[in-house]
């Protein structure tokens, strides 16, 4: 029941930032999901003995967010030299240098880009965002009433034993028609259904491949959820780990393959 107010709870928060809040509020907002997304990220990356520079992180990641016309591939190569220079100034140890920095750009990258790329679909149209959000929400849902039920052929035994093939199946088909449901009833002036069935197709199983994705670091690190924040939930990565695959593929798909 917890489980199902706090889902309740996002989405409602989902639907009125995307519509109803004002840009600024919706930005802030990625900004402080991220920051905590990330500090859970650097802690999983301790627990595997592989430390970061989290100041120099969040701080990498906000800028990812709010510098507009950002060339983030020239931002990405400046903040690793930079980290690489912010190693050798704290004397951090030779065996530790790369890996530090290493961990730290990749933390910035694996949260605030997918971010990002949330704001800029919400900015080609909101309804583009909530599409992505109701295909791995229904997505989610139904893996975990299917898979939980009649699921018995697990899909990833080691990452995430819980995941099965028919839990797998249910998300996908549901989460297609959903989001073809969504294309149907608000996009029509923007896409076919035909379109939208097959981005939804696409959003749906890369989302499932976050999941596992996220599964995995955590399993490396020996944990079960990525914090606690989210009462049923889990972390914030735990609630976005699909998002942060499904939403650059959808932007992407939105903004250079049409």
């Amino acid at each position: 029941m917890v489980r199902i107010l706090t889902g309740i709870l996002l989405a409602l928060g989902a639907w009125a930032l995307a519509f109803k809040a004002p840009h600024v509020a919706l930005v802030a907002t990625v900004v402080v999901l991220s920051a905590l997304a990330l500090r859970e990220f650097f802690g999983i990356a301790a627990k595997c003995g592989l430390h970061s520079f989290q100041v120099a992180g969040q701080t990498a990641a906000a800028l990812w967010l709010l510098t507009p016309n950002l060339d983030r591939g020239y931002f990405a190569t400046l903040l690793l030299i930079a980290l690489l220079g912010a190693a050798v100034l704290e004397r951090v140890s030779q065996k530790e240098l790369l890996p530090t920095a290493a961990v730290t750009l990749a933390g910035v990258v694996y949260v605030a880009g997918p971010m990002l790329c949330g704001l800029l679909l919400h900015d080609i149209s909101p309804h583009w965002l909530v599409f992505v959000f109701v295909v791995v929400a229904v997505g989610d849902s139904s893996a975990l009433g299917i898979g939980g039920t009649v699921g018995r052929h697990p899909i990833a035994p080691i990452a995430s034993p819980n995941k099965t093939w028919e839990g797998t199946i249910a998300s996908t088909v549901m989460g297609t028609l959903a989001g073809s449901l969504y294309v149907f009833t608000f996009l029509t002036h923007d896409g076919t259904v035909l379109e939208g069935a097959l981005l939804a197709l696409l959003v749906n199983v890369v989302s499932q491949i976050g999941d596992i994705a996220e599964s995995v670091l955590k399993r490396s690190a020996g944990l079960k959820d990525s914090g606690n924040i989210l009462p049923g939930h889990g972390g914030i990565l735990d609630r976005v780990d699909g998002l942060l695959f499904a939403m650059p593929l959808a932007y992407g798909y939105l903004q250079f393959l049409r």
